[in-house]
């Protein structure tokens, strides 16, 4: 293992693992279109997503489940999340941020 392909695997302790999930469902309601990109999954988000929020809890996610890989970007489109995971792991990417249309 490297740290270009870690362990799949979360290492939040079990009592908060439900807090974590209902942050994550707060905000992925703001999403409005979830686009394939290779391994994963781009998550475009309204306006009204507290983007401080979405910042917060991505950190806080790389911090325990390392073999995710995201990426915020804010552009001209708006607000955006990308979620890319191993093969093995893509699977866990849709059950958590959603299965792209």
């Amino acid at each position: 293992m490297t740290v270009e392909d870690p362990a799949i695997a979360c290492t939040l302790a079990a009592g908060s693992m439900k807090g974590r999930i209902t942050d994550w469902q707060a905000l992925l309601a703001h999403v409005e279109l979830r686009e394939p990109v290779a391994g994963g999954v781009r998550c475009v988000f309204a306006a009204s997503v507290p983007a401080d929020q979405l910042i917060r809890l991505v950190a806080a996610e790389q911090s325990c489940c390392q073999f995710f890989r995201f990426a915020v970007t804010v552009d001209i489109r708006g607000i955006a999340l990308e979620v890319r995971a191993p093969d093995e792991a893509y699977s866990i990417v849709e059950a958590m941020f959603g299965t792209p249309a």
